[in-house]
């Protein structure tokens, strides 16, 4: 399979025709969408692209937030508060 939606299925996502290409590109830059120009003035838009562009999941990814608090960095917030440099911001501050 190719790496770059075929005109046809880029026609399908944007609502026109295959040999529309103006439409196409129009499309594409409203919707703030990246894509290259073949020689044929035909705009090519990764399938990797549009499946992160529509939400698509592979299953491959890992959830961007741990299940648990990073207690060590809560730990270590209270160790820089005696610094001199800290108190003169709080003194600074009020």
């Amino acid at each position: 399979m190719n790496e770059y939606l075929s005109a046809s299925d880029l026609a399908e996502l944007v609502g026109c025709k295959p040999n529309q290409r103006a439409m196409m590109a129009r499309w594409l830059n409203r919707h703030g969408w990246r894509y290259v120009v073949d020689k044929n003035g035909i705009p090519r838009v990764l399938r990797a692209y549009r499946d992160k562009k529509l939400g698509v999941v592979d299953g491959q990814q890992k959830a961007g937030l741990t299940s648990a608090p990073n207690r060590d960095a809560f730990a270590r917030m209270g160790e820089d508060r005696d610094r001199k440099a800290v108190q003169a911001r709080r003194q600074a501050a009020h």
